[in-house]
C-alpha cells in the first residue's frame, strides 16, 4: 500500500479514511468469498487472497498516481475520493467470477462422483446377479 504508507509518512488527514476504505473492502471481500460453499476449501482461498492483492496492487497504483504528483499530495475534492470505491468494485467483480468458476467446478465434479458411483452400482449389480445364481451342474461322466 504504497499511497497508504506515503499519506502516513506526510501525516496526510485522510491517510486513514484510506486505511479503513482497504480495511473494510478486504473484510467484506473475504465475508462474501465464504458466503459461497465451493469457495471453502484450502486452493479456494489462496487463489483468493493472492486475486485480492492483485487487485488492491492495481488499486494502489491508480490511487498513486490519482493523489500524487511527484510525490506530491494534491489533496482532491469530494469527487476526488470516489476513486477510493475503485477497490470495492475490483473486488465484487472478483469474488463474483472466482464464485462462478468455483461453483462449475464443483458441480462437474459431482456430475463425475455421479458417474462413477452409477457406474461401480451397475458392475456390484452384475456381480451379485452371477453370485446368487446356483453353481452350474458338474459334467456328467463320460462312459
Amino acid at each position: 500500500m504504497l499511497t497508504f504508507i506515503l499519506m502516513l509518512i506526510k501525516k496526510i488527514e485522510v491517510a486513514g479514511a484510506v486505511g479503513a476504505v482497504v480495511g473494510i473492502c478486504w473484510v467484506l471481500y473475504l465475508v462474501l468469498f465464504s458466503a459461497v460453499r465451493p469457495n471453502r476449501g484450502k486452493r479456494q482461498y489462496k487463489t483468493a487472497f493472492i486475486a485480492g492483492a492483485v487487485a488492491t496492487f492495481i488499486c494502489d497504483i491508480v490511487w498513486f498516481f490519482k493523489y500524487f504528483d511527484n510525490f506530491t499530495y494534491l489533496e482532491p475534492d469530494f469527487k476526488g475520493f470516489a476513486w477510493l470505491l475503485l477497490l470495492p468494485a475490483a473486488l465484487l467483480l472478483l469474488v463474483m467470477f472466482q464464485s462462478y468458476f468455483n461453483i462449475g467446478r464443483f458441480e462437474h465434479e459431482q456430475r463425475q462422483r455421479i458417474k462413477e458411483t452409477e457406474k461401480q452400482r451397475k458392475k456390484d449389480s452384475r456381480r451379485k446377479k452371477y453370485d446368487d445364481m446356483p453353481p452350474p451342474p458338474p459334467p456328467a461322466p463320460e462312459r
